[in-house]
């Protein structure tokens, strides 16, 4: 719409068959997880509008604004029969997830980049609460380097911020985290 900018409107559709062992009985040393045949798919539609922008010929930028709308979360509940806990899965009901995401990506030369990325989320279900395991916060950053035509290195890092747990475990809350990844690709050897 714009020289060195583009402007993106997304819709889309998806849905997750519920696995094998969601529907079936798995039998663990301290609980009993039960499968359950009636599951429903769950279902997303997802919305999505997006600005990018072209710096100049080394920086580029976008900002995304998406929305997601869940039906049929499957999600594995606990419960207590006697002393034994009792997983199940069963469809929640629905859940919407809300954020925006940024990029930046700064191309020193051909094949030799960093790159940083952001996206703050807010995941609810029907009622208002907060979806367990899902953090606000995540991002990441790294670089690339092709040093030589056969080899190409990406450093990366991920960063997650803390999730909740599910409404009535009274653990604390999962803590934040940060994964490292190397990647060291050969090709065109022959």
């Amino acid at each position: 719409f714009m020289k060195n900018a583009s402007l993106k409107f997304l819709y889309g559709e998806a849905f997750r068959a519920p696995s094998f062992s969601e529907m079936h009985a798995i039998y663990q040393k301290n609980s009993i997880i039960r499968g359950n045949k009636d599951l429903d798919p769950e279902t997303v539609r997802s919305y999505e509008t997006g600005l990018s922008y072209k710096f100049n010929k080394y920086v580029s930028s976008s900002v995304n604004y998406f929305f997601n709308d869940i039906k049929d979360l499957i999600v594995l509940r606990s419960t207590f029969e006697d002393t034994t806990r009792i997983l199940s899965y069963e469809n929640f009901g629905d859940a919407h997830v809300q954020g925006v995401e940024m990029e930046t990506k700064v191309d020193i030369t051909k094949g030799n980049y960093v790159f940083m990325n952001y996206t703050f989320q807010s995941p609810e279900d029907d009622d208002g609460d907060k979806l367990p395991f899902v953090a606000k916060h995540k991002g990441n950053f790294g670089v690339n380097v092709h040093y030589w035509k056969y080899i190409n290195t990406n450093l990366s890092t991920f960063v997650s911020g803390p999730r909740s747990r599910e409404e009535g475990d009274s653990r604390d809350d999962l803590p934040a985290y940060t994964l490292l990844n190397l990647s060291v690709i050969g090709k065109e050897f022959f």
